[in-house]
């Protein structure tokens, strides 16, 4: 039974973000109709309750709960507050502030607790009543001269697609004049545009993009006509697409990406060029979801140009949570020469995913149908999610053992199947002898975590059921008296069988 409540969303006028219990009827059949998704540009945020809501209700709860789902994946419990402890959040409101562990897709849904220990509704029926996509990361933008034009590419995992403006101005002055595209509309994502310039003079080109969130992207200035030696157009694409996604069309080249499960690692560097003083500092930067480039720590180091083998850097780093990381390394020579500061729009050298989380996965069924080449099959669904999946992430083992170090092989590499975060895989068992046994499902994902689920009965495949039949009776060692009939005459001992005589 559905509860008699709603979680409902709405966007303020200001900048705040207000979410509020209400009692409004839902048409919508599905658990995701209707939920439009708001874009929300900060991990944190607090969800405002109406009191007057809780205070009309004939049974009130003492306690709310609130569960998020991130990617459509379970749910999980968030905060759970006591109705008359609930946090201070904007404006002198009350509610639940609800720290989001990464940027993603969320699902929000609340319950209510009461005195006797009873809740509503149940965990197993809970279903999202609003839709936030948090996004912290701005969009990336990158810009190249063609010729008497520019050619753009932008890329965001929420691009507004009527965010994108093209701007130019004389190198004398300093005010931008905004492009209208030729037709009308918005320019694309994946753009590019031409002037009539006149000969001898340049254009001073940008382009910004701004997401569903409200970030704003800004590439770097070209100038056009293309200046002497430099680059003319955007490299091709190809190559992997920015962290963040690859919306509107081509994805952009970028920087190499890894992934580390843990909050301490090295970022390694090699120094291609130095001069005769070599290289007495390295300096470390690093750039937090997309805001300003840092220095983290200016580390004393020294490489000399006749020094044997690669002039290798290993500069320590400790992540403060979670989350992409972009990095920047500028050697300093022994004289004490170094390049600028990286700029905001610079490009990191290397991005890295800290992702210290294990993949959820949990076995939904096992089901034992007969149909096989050698038996009976053995039907395993799952559940297996994470934000940064590998691909085919999941392995099926089975073992006698519950609690074995090494597992056997059912099937490696799977993918999930069923929808983006389930899967389904019928075992046709190969050996004969195998009847029970219990099985595991593990998950990795790109850092290297993994998770597992043991299945926690242990299943039977022997369908089968013995059959028997009496072939006859033999007459026992000499003198054993003949078996006799009920009631003491000769006759059938057993039914079916004929009399035994002496």
């Amino acid at each position: 039974m559905r509860p008699k409540h709603t979680l409902m969303a709405a966007l303020g006028l200001s900048a705040a973000f207000f979410l509020a219990l209400a009692q409004p009827a839902r048409t919508q059949d599905g658990p995701f109709d209707g939920l439009q998704p708001h874009y929300w540009p900060h991990r944190s945020f607090g969800i405002p309750v109406v009191p007057e809501t809780i205070a009309n209700l004939p049974n009130k709860p003492t306690h709310l709960q609130l569960y998020y789902s991130l990617a459509r994946g379970p749910f999980q419990k968030g905060p759970k507050l006591a109705v008359g402890a609930l946090n201070e959040i904007d404006r002198g409101k009350k509610g639940i502030v609800f720290d989001a562990p990464r940027d993603g897709d969320y699902e929000f849904a609340v319950q209510f607790v009461y005195a006797n220990g009873s809740v509503m509704p149940e965990a197993a029926a809970l279903a999202p009543e609003v839709r936030v996509v948090i996004d912290t990361v701005p969009p990336r933008v990158q810009l190249a001269a063609v010729g008497n034009g520019a050619e753009w590419r932008g890329a965001d995992d929420n691009l507004d697609p009527n965010g994108v403006t093209l701007q130019c101005k004389w190198p004398t002055s300093a005010d931008w004049t905004t492009v209208k595209r030729p037709g009308g509309g918005a320019f694309r994502a994946t753009d590019n545009y031409a002037w009539q310039i006149p000969i001898g003079k340049t254009l001073d080109v940008r382009v910004s993009a701004k997401d569903r969130a409200g970030h704003e992207g800004l590439s770097a200035v070209v100038r056009v006509p293309a200046e002497a030696g430099g680059t003319v157009g955007l490299p091709k694409a190809g190559g992997p697409a920015w962290a963040g996604g690859g919306t509107g069309g081509a994805a952009l080249p970028q920087p190499r990406i890894d992934y580390v499960n843990a909050l301490e690692f090295d970022v390694d560097y090699t120094v291609q060029r130095m001069g005769r003083s070599g290289v007495q500092a390295a300096h470390l930067y690093v750039l937090k979801d997309q805001g300003d480039w840092s220095l983290v720590k200016r580390h004393p180091v020294k490489l000399m140009p006749d020094d044997k083998g690669p002039h290798a850097l290993s500069l320590p780093f400790k992540a403060e949570r979670e989350g992409l990381y972009g990095f920047y390394i500028i050697p300093e020579s022994g004289a004490g020469k170094r390049s600028d500061d990286p700029k905001k729009d610079d490009p990191p050298m290397v991005l890295v995913v800290v992702d210290t989380t294990k993949p959820k996965v949990e076995i939904t069924g096992v089901q034992v149908k007969p149909g096989g080449v050698r038996g009976p099959l053995v039907e395993i669904t799952w559940t297996a999610f994470d934000l940064n999946l590998m691909a085919q992430p999941v392995s099926l083992e089975w073992s006698l053992d519950k609690t074995a170090v090494k597992w056997n092989e059912i099937k490696y590499r799977l993918d999930n199947t069923l929808s983006a975060t389930s899967g389904r895989y019928a075992w046709d068992i190969p050996d004969e002898k195998l009847w029970k046994f219990y099985v595991r499902a593990r998950a990795v994902d790109k850092a290297a975590n993994v998770g597992e689920h043991v299945w926690g009965q242990e299943v039977i495949v022997d369908l089968e059921k013995p059959l028997a039949t009496i072939e006859g009776v033999r007459r026992g060692p000499p003198g054993t008296p003949a078996p006799k009939a009920p009631g003491g005459s000769d006759g059938p001992a057993l039914p079916g069988l004929p009399p035994v005589r002496e």
